[in-house]
């Protein structure tokens, strides 16, 4: 069974001309959450050099199974060299 994608909330700011991304939360959330929480953020925000925008977690960053990546780069052990 597939695991539902998870998304971190990244807000992106414009300052001097120049975009400056940061993670909003460290929390991660579901899809549905994440664009509740998106939409709130974005009707309460009233600077215009700030947005929000939303970014899938790669399945490395997720921490509910261990990953292994070995020293040649692969996750198989039966391709060690």
């Amino acid at each position: 069974m597939d695991k539902e994608s998870k998304f971190f909330i990244i807000e992106k700011e414009y300052f001097l001309g120049e975009a400056r991304y940061s993670i909003y939360s460290k929390d991660i959330f579901n899809l549905t959450t994440a664009t509740r929480k998106l939409l709130a953020l974005d009707e309460l925000n009233s600077n215009k050099d700030i947005t929000y925008h939303l970014q899938k977690v790669d399945p490395y960053l997720d921490n509910s199974k261990d990953t292994v990546i070995l020293a040649n780069g692969s996750h198989n052990s039966d391709t060690m060299i």
